[in-house]
């Protein structure tokens, strides 16, 4: 970018930062200004003291007009500094308290500059026509004038975060009156040609204060761009924040009754995930419904598709309150596949439903990992998949082919999603099935599974997990008694169930289970 174009807009986020740094700045400036304005006058006072004095009374005098001259000189020069002092503490203490922007500062540090600069410069030059001087000193007054707007050039640049651009705009007008004076012929000692040269470079006094503000106003807007995006991180941040209350909000509450115990712990990787979990108790019934699912994908993005698929649950459920799981995942199986795989959108599931009256369990798993059934005896057993992942076939080809087991008090239902077992540690290696399962035979069992299996999986990847982890557990901790023995009864619905019934340790012994 050229240290003259057009400064970059403004209008961001950033912009309150921008106008407060211009205000403060302002005042720098001025105090700078005010802080070399006293020392020039000082150092006039008391170093140049005599020429102050009309010497018209001194017999030393040889040259009686010249130091008449020098006298009015010095005085000019005096009144210019006292003067641009005035103004210099006009805008710091009235003007400043007005200014509200950026646009506001830097057009009122431009006319600062102008004014200040013109009485410099009126100080300096405004005489030199009319007075007897040599052309040598004139020479040197000249020059002063245009060290004078380079020395107010080089502070402004320094500490205005502004453009070169903007920079140069109040300094043009004072070149030309400066040029001016110069080409004026009884004005210093040189030739036409000389001056001007002297007047072609004199924009030269600009650069160094000129290169100084393109770095400083090129770091000016990265820290502005830096403060942009912070702005917008925190901005997203807070807008996740808020999401991940209305996501949470979708999640169930733990369960208890007695009978039927329910929990989990879900730890996304970001503010919300993909990962969802769905709970529903008839009480009127006994059963209740436990249902996992894992979308494809991280983030926001799958968050929305969970968004989704919980609407489509409490439909469900809401139309066919008593819908088994091989109902539910055929319907969320048609829902996904009619209105998100298009998308490439998929996900996979488990879906549970426990009878507390008879201790039968039915299960649907699309695509899913193998939950687990820990017996109170300590021995571990898979439920393996029954169905192809959701979405990925349509609602005449999709099987549930839905199981059926028969549970005991005391039997835990381990339930997880595949950041679970596909977290690694800092060699690679996964925390894999194989470890889920020696994690479900710790004895004695923990008071909390779904704490114990997260606590582990989370020492495993040491803080470096790469999706979202969700553990959720169903425990029967008693068969509900509706009138006649629960024992009894549990065995009628088993032998009632037929072949579509199996036993556990036989699921177990086919699927090659680890006990």
């Amino acid at each position: 970018m050229s240290p003259f174009s057009r400064p970059a807009p403004l209008e961001t986020s950033a912009q309150p930062q921008m106008d407060a740094l211009a205000r403060s700045r302002l005042t720098v400036y001025c105090i700078v200004l005010l802080v070399l304005g006293s020392i020039d006058a000082g150092r006039f006072i008391f170093s140049d003291f005599t020429t102050l004095v009309a010497p018209a009374s001194s017999a030393e005098t040889a040259d009686i007009a010249a130091a008449n001259v020098n006298a009015l000189r010095g005085w000019a020069h005096l009144g210019g500094l006292a003067a641009a002092l005035l103004v210099i503490v006009y805008f710091l203490v009235i003007q400043r308290q007005r200014l509200a922007t950026y646009k506001q500062v830097i057009d009122n540090v431009s006319l600062l500059i102008v004014l200040v600069g013109a009485l410099l410069l009126a100080a300096r030059l405004v005489f030199l026509p009319a007075l007897p001087a040599i052309n040598a000193d004139k020479t040197v007054w000249v020059l002063l004038g245009i060290v004078d707007l380079a020395v107010l050039h080089l502070a402004a640049c320094m500490i205005m975060p502004w453009s070169a651009r903007e920079s140069a705009i109040p300094f043009i007008p004072l070149l030309l009156v400066w040029t001016m004076v110069v080409l004026i012929p009884d004005v210093g000692e040189w030739e036409i040609f000389d001056r001007v040269v002297v007047v072609i470079m004199s924009p030269i006094v600009l650069a160094p204060g000129a290169m100084i503000t393109s770095w400083r106003r090129k770091r000016s807007l990265e820290d502005m761009e830096r403060l942009r995006l912070g702005e917008q991180v925190r901005s997203i941040g807070g807008e996740l924040s808020r999401a991940r209350i209305v996501h949470d909000a979708m999640f169930p509450r733990p369960y208890d009754n007695g009978h039927v115990c329910f929990e989990y712990e879900y730890v996304p990787i970001h503010e919300i995930g993909g990962d969802y979990v769905h709970f529903h108790a008839d009480e009127n019934t006994g059963c209740t419904y436990l249902t996992l699912l894992d979308v494809a994908g991280h983030g926001l993005a799958a968050a929305l598709t969970v968004n989704r698929l919980f609407g489509e649950l409490e439909r469900i459920r809401a139309e066919n309150p008593d819908a088994t799981p091989a109902g539910v995942m055929s319907l969320l199986n048609r829902y996904i596949n009619l209105t998100m795989a298009r998308h490439n959108l998929y996900a996979t599931g488990a879906c549970f439903m426990l009878d507390s009256r008879s201790g039968q369990l039915h299960w649907v798993n699309a695509g899913h990992p193998p939950s687990l059934l820990r017996r109170p005896d300590g021995r571990v057993f898979d439920m393996k998949g029954t169905a192809m992942l959701l979405g990925a076939q349509s609602y005449a080809e999709f099987e549930p082919n839905q199981q059926t087991i028969g549970l005991s008090p005391g039997d835990v239902v381990i339930a997880y999603t595949d950041g679970a077992y596909e977290a690694r540690n800092a060699a690679g290696e996964r925390f894999g099935i194989a470890r889920m399962r020696q994690t479900a035979l710790f004895n004695p069992p923990p008071r909390s599974w779904t704490r114990f299996i997260t606590t582990a999986v989370s020492k495993h990847h040491a803080g470096c997990a790469d999706d979202d982890v969700l553990i959720a557990t169903l425990t029967l901790r008693s068969l509900r008694v509706t009138g006649v023995d629960s024992s009894s009864r549990a065995n009628g619905e088993r032998s009632a169930a037929g072949d579509r019934t199996h036993d556990v340790e036989t699921v177990a012994a086919e699927s090659a289970s680890v006990t």
